[in-house]
């Protein structure tokens, strides 16, 4: 059930039970656990040299370009290159980031570090696989980035940050591609850089070399980037007696970082926010961290430094002007919440002429999920929705707080539509030309409990609460990236791209680069890989088209 409050006017979709086809490819299973996805988890293999891929089927030209993406498989960074030019070629390559860490680790027999739910058995937790983040102190061996754990989040030609001389950068297979710099992030004000061409680790840096005021060591593991001026904008998170936030923003046209509002909140687990056209709103979730964050040092890892749900934990949802120079603007509050993932934002002109902020998100009751993550944990069971909260009246003058509490006016968030669970995934996306504008579907990755994990790709369709879906048995696809199409006018005008554990076949499982009609969600070509991909959570396409040398 939705966790925000219920309106007269709210949109709130069922699920209608239908017949299943999984169900007969499934066939009879005593467990989720048959389905066969454990390669995926476990893979040692690497592909430093880049190898043509055998296609089937169909890839229309707009998609030429690179597919980065992460993978927890011994923190590993992949890329699928795709050309047309006369002909169709798929290129992979992929590597190890971390090669030096691994070592250690295996010497050690612990990851060493702060990191987000790696337990004390370094055998036990998913998310010790994917990252560290952060260390109490500098340290030489702190900046040698073959030990420094950075890889949940990709960022092409990060402002602000080195760029490679134009003999390094990624070319892929036509001289209109150059990638500049190839950047990783995760849930730290760490950042790490990648050989955009080999993925061979090159350096380190931080919020803190973009301005010294950015000096906490968490912050989101997704930017924001404006779809027209390509600034970036984050969060850091200062840890103390009083937790400090600060929004800030980094030029893509001078390298220069601005701070665009400070303050003081308490101190939680954040991995995305929102953007809409002329604010970025950042809501604190209910995972808020024990005593300010200082029990993460205690505990040495993010999930168990976070203390345990309760309702009298509202979420607060800070608006902050970032076309104005006004800094904070307003402030909400809705029932106790998580959300891992922020969709997208927009905003309308209400009935009284004030502007109203849309945040588009998936939405979890509890912090449950939180703890699925660990390995032995990962199950079928998930409560997230599709939710659109509406933030009413956003004023055009600066909000007045006090300097350790929120403001007297803080107003109520309200809640304008949900999509129940079985119509929906997680890691979503959406078409890019629709980012902070007003849109209709939303892709996710599900799991609807034929899997220990993941079973198949959706559409959801906000305006009906209908789903799309894509899924073969024993195909375990990993975060669908949307490419749209440069020419079309439609929102669903795209092709979507996963790369895809086929576990199927005991001892050769093997992987391939899905490719699927946005519109239908039928498959439209694969490309496949001889060896498993490992199982990974988010990734990036930078298409042919946008980029320039």
């Amino acid at each position: 059930m939705p966790t925000l409050p219920a309106l007269s006017n709210q949109h709130t979709f069922k699920h209608i039970e239908k017949a299943d086809p999984m169900a007969s490819q499934a066939g009879p299973r005593a467990s989720i656990l048959d389905w066969p996805n454990e390669a995926g988890f476990q893979t040692l293999h690497e592909q430093h040299d880049p190898i043509s891929l055998p296609i089937t089927g169909s890839i229309p030209a707009y998609a030429a370009g690179v597919l980065y993406r992460t993978g927890p498989s011994s923190y590993k960074v992949g890329k699928f290159s795709y050309s047309h030019d006369g002909t169709t070629r798929v290129v992979y390559n992929s590597r190890k980031a971390n090669d030096a860490l691994i070592e250690r680790m295996r010497k050690a027999g612990d990851v060493g570090g702060i990191t987000f739910g790696q337990r004390r058995d370094p055998c036990v937790g998913i998310f010790g696989k994917v990252m560290s983040i952060f260390r109490p102190a500098p340290s030489k061996e702190s900046n040698d980035p073959g030990l420094v754990n950075v890889a949940v989040t990709l960022r092409p030609d990060m402002p602000g940050l080195p760029s490679l001389p134009p003999s390094r950068r990624e070319i892929g297979h036509s001289p209109n591609i150059g990638i500049k710099s190839l950047w990783t992030g995760t849930d730290s004000a760490r950042l790490k850089q990648l050989d955009p061409r080999t993925l061979e680790p090159l350096a380190t840096s931080s919020q803190k070399s973009l301005d010294p005021r950015l000096k906490g060591p968490l912050s989101g593991a997704h930017s924001q980037t404006d779809p027209l001026t390509g600034d970036v904008f984050n969060y850091n998170l200062e840890l103390g007696l009083h937790a400090t936030y600060r929004i800030f923003r980094t030029s893509a046209s001078t390298g220069e970082t601005e701070i665009l509002a400070t303050f003081p909140a308490k101190a939680a687990y954040i991995h995305s926010f929102f953007m809409s056209e002329d604010y970025i709103t950042l809501a604190i979730w209910s995972s808020r961290y024990e005593k300010n964050g200082i029990k993460i040092l205690i505990e040495q890892n993010i999930l168990e430094a976070i203390s345990l749900f309760s309702s009298s934990n509202l979420t607060h949802w800070y608006v902050i002007d970032r076309r104005h120079g006004h800094g904070m603007v307003a402030e909400f509050e809705s029932p106790a919440a998580f959300s891992f993932h922020s969709i997208n934002a927009w905003q309308e002109t209400n009935d009284k002429g004030y502007m109203d902020i849309l945040a588009e998100l998936i939405e979890f009751e509890n912090l449950d999920v939180m703890h699925k993550f660990y390995y032995e944990n990962l199950t079928s069971e998930g409560r997230n929705t599709i939710g659109e909260v509406r933030l009413e009246n956003i004023p055009a003058k600066p909000l007045k707080r006090s300097s350790h509490s929120s403001s007297k006016g803080v107003k109520k968030a309200k809640l304008e539509l949900t999509v129940e669970k079985s119509k929906v995934g997680e890691l979503p996306t959406i078409n890019p030309k629709f980012v902070t504008r007003q849109h209709r579907y939303v892709y996710g990755v599900v799991n609807r409990g034929y899997s220990s994990f993941l079973d198949g790709i959706c559409k959801t369709d906000t305006r009906t609460g209908e789903a799309l879906f894509w899924d073969d048995w024993g195909c375990t696809p990993g975060e669908a990236i949307f490419v749209a199409n440069p020419a079309g006018d439609g929102e669903d005008d795209g092709v979507l791209m996963s790369v895809v554990l086929d576990g199927r076949a005991a001892g050769k499982e093997s992987s391939f680069l899905l490719v699927l009609d946005a519109k239908t969600m039928k498959e439209m070509a694969r490309a496949e890989v001889n060896g498993v991909v490992g199982l990974g959570f988010h990734g990036v396409h930078v298409q042919q088209s946008v980029i320039k040398v």
